[in-house]
């Protein structure tokens, strides 16, 4: 029986810690584990996030579609347990293209679970994962991330209220469980994971079934996209309402960006 594991999301969960920490182990893992990340399956989240801003029958299609060439790559007979691994595979994050939530994801979860089971058969082992996080931190950071990337003009109070909703991360994961019954799905929020040994990347460790002992080799990198804590929001907050061009504001804030970071001591 052949175990899948989908770790879908959330963003600002962790996840580019897990993501980072499985690319630097990616040697010691490899005897063990068949270990996908979003370089690997691209064209899916794509379809994912294409899913996510207009769910109708055609876009989740396309994730079977996409989900399919991915899973045909993998061999049946492999006895490692695979991983996929990506929080864009939820969509795309609430406060982009007018998602005030993660609305498309149990169906593309559903879609997911649909395409495993024809490449592996009914009596898979399929499980899934999901990072979670309080709703305060939660907005915060997915507030910063949209503020720093697109052209966001709403302040954090406006921006809280209008994504109250798209906070109850557990609301999702349940809607999720519905969708993909009866394969077991899994929460864990990130201010318990990354207390662990492992941090954050240490329940989906659990759902893997690693060797202890190849478990105990790997080397965990620190905390990963660690926002710089000097007051940038603000001044990103007034760039975006300036005058100025789309050009010339990404490289003004990427630049304030690097300035920060090696402030920090980050890069």
């Amino acid at each position: 029986m052949t175990l899948v594991v989908i770790h879908a999301g959330f963003h600002k969960t962790g996840t580019t810690s897990v993501q980072t920490a499985l690319t630097e182990n990616a040697e010691r893992l490899a005897p063990h584990l068949r270990v996908l990340l979003k370089p690997d399956f691209k064209p899916l989240t794509d379809a994912a996030r294409a899913c996510s801003v207009a769910p109708g029958d055609q876009s989740v299609a396309a994730v079977g579609r996409r989900a399919a060439r991915v899973f045909r790559r993998l061999d049946r007979d492999d006895p490692r347990p695979v991983v996929l691994c990506s929080e864009d595979l939820s969509g795309h994050v609430p406060g982009r293209h007018g998602l005030c939530r993660y609305a498309a994801t149990p169906r593309i979860m559903a879609s997911l679970a649909e395409t495993v089971r024809e490449r592996f058969g009914d009596g898979t082992d399929l499980r899934f994962y999901f990072s979670t996080r309080a709703p305060e931190p939660w907005l915060r950071s997915t507030w910063w991330q949209n503020l720093r990337s697109t052209r966001l003009t709403a302040d954090l109070d406006r921006y809280s209220e209008t994504l109250a909703e798209g906070a109850d991360l557990g609301r999702v994961v349940q809607e999720v469980a519905e969708a993909v019954a009866p394969c077991p799905v899994t929460s864990v929020a990130l201010e318990d994971s990354r207390t662990r040994t492992e941090g954050p990347l240490a329940p989906l460790l659990d759902l893997t079934g690693l060797d202890p002992e190849a478990r105990a080799a790997l080397v965990i990198p620190l905390a990963a996209n660690v926002r710089p804590d000097i007051g940038l929001e603000e001044v990103f907050l007034a760039l975006n309402r300036s005058a100025l061009k789309d050009r010339p504001l990404s490289e003004a804030k990427k630049h304030l960006r690097r300035i920060a970071y090696r402030q920090a001591g980050m890069h």
